[in-house]
């Protein structure tokens, strides 16, 4: 497996591409706390003891707010590490008061992860110099590849573009290698010449899997057919010592290779989602998470706008309580005996906690869909870091 770096040169370039779009003063250090590139210029090469102290103690975020004691070389800002296959390569800063900063650098931070995965499989496309790389690079990371590059690629290749496809990002056991589990699954016949299959960098399989649609029931359709695919790569990987495999993530069908990209997106921020459950081989859908995503693609300052003035007002000790019964209920159509299932409790008590909600909000939610969509925004809004505490 390559080794994930973060080399000056790249970082120097990062910088010039962000701040054609970003007015804040962005700052890329290396693991050591060394700035190697940066708006400011002046400051190059100076040690900076936020970043550094991030790494040492493998922090998700250094906030450095303005009247703070100020560490050696740090200004005020957020600092957020920049990690790539588990592995933190370095450390990216935005200058300015974090509470107006934090979103701005998790969008850098983004950025620069996506940035450099992108230079890496670049790297690796160039040494291989094989049609398939070739035809995965424009397909998953560059934007403006004209149509005609991607189909004569695929036409080389055999892939059809008029199939449904949908991207499963399947993370095997440690010591497991996957194109061993691939070899076995196109053994099995499940693997068409139609699949589009990938060993991941990190040592993941994606396989962009034909769909076939012949009648009713396009999501049974969706789920039977990736589901079946799935449970033949666990049964591979469980054969050569594996317990299965420890995820599969399933994301949105696409007919248009245009939007292959998008569904790669879609299907990476699934597992990052799901990444904190424990492991479980059985298939985890995008669109029973699209509520979710769409939430977290909302700017946060917006998302506070719009539910931090109702959060002031909840009741801090009923704030758990509402927002378990609100998820378990939609999770549930609103079946009280079922969502009562999930909370382990009581059908009365579920019944007792949803009449505090109705005297809270002056609404029933059993009976007010607008307020059972709002109430299940206002949920996954609580569910955000600290989200109660940007309200005040």
């Amino acid at each position: 497996m390559e080794q994930a770096r973060l080399d000056k040169a790249l970082a120097l370039e990062l910088i010039r591409r962000l701040s054609e779009h970003i007015s804040y003063s962005i700052s890329i250090m290396d693991c050591e706390g060394v700035i190697i590139a940066s708006r400011d210029g002046d400051r190059l090469g100076a040690f900076n003891e936020a970043a550094y102290r991030l790494v040492a103690a493998g922090s998700s975020v250094e906030s450095i707010f303005p009247g703070d004691n100020l560490l050696s070389g740090a200004v005020p800002g957020v600092y957020l590490p920049i990690v790539l296959r588990g592995e933190t390569i370095g450390v990216v800063g935005v200058k300015g008061d974090p509470r107006e900063v934090e979103p701005v650098a998790y969008a850098v931070k983004s950025s620069v992860e996506t940035t450099v995965e992108h230079e890496l499989f670049k790297e690796h496309t160039i040494r291989q110099l094989d049609t398939k790389n070739l035809f995965l690079n424009y397909l998953l990371y560059e934007n403006e590849t004209p149509r005609t590059v991607v189909e004569g690629l695929a036409a080389k290749l055999g892939y059809e573009p008029a199939f449904y496809r949908v991207p499963i990002l399947m993370r095997l056991p440690e010591g497991i290698d996957a194109d061993s589990v691939l070899a076995a699954v196109k053994r099995n016949g499940i693997h068409t010449a139609q699949d589009i299959s990938y060993a991941t960098l990190d040592g993941a399989l994606l396989v962009f899997k034909t769909v076939r649609f012949a009648g009713p029931g396009v999501v049974s359709e969706y789920e039977a057919q990736t589901s079946e695919y799935v449970s033949a790569a666990s049964a591979a990987a469980s054969a050569r010592g594996g317990a299965g495999l420890s995820r599969a993530c399933v994301g949105s069908y696409q007919k248009d290779f245009k939007y292959y990209r998008a569904a790669y997106r879609h299907v990476l921020w699934l597992a990052g989602h799901v990444a904190d459950r424990p492991p479980d081989p059985a298939p985890v859908f995008f669109y029973n998470y699209v509520l979710e995503y769409l939430t977290s693609r909302v700017p946060r300052p917006e998302l506070c706008q719009i539910f931090g003035a109702t959060a002031e007002l909840l009741p801090p000790d009923f704030v758990r309580i509402m927002r378990d019964s609100v998820e378990a209920l939609s999770d549930s159509a609103f079946n009280a005996k079922e969502a009562a299932g999930r909370l382990n409790i009581h059908r009365n008590t579920l019944t007792a906690r949803l009449e505090r909600i109705k005297e809270l909000f002056g609404v029933d939610v059993r009976w007010n869909a607008p307020a059972r969509d709002f109430l299940s925004m206002l949920t996954r809004y609580l569910r955000l870091p600290g989200a109660r505490a940007e309200s005040k």
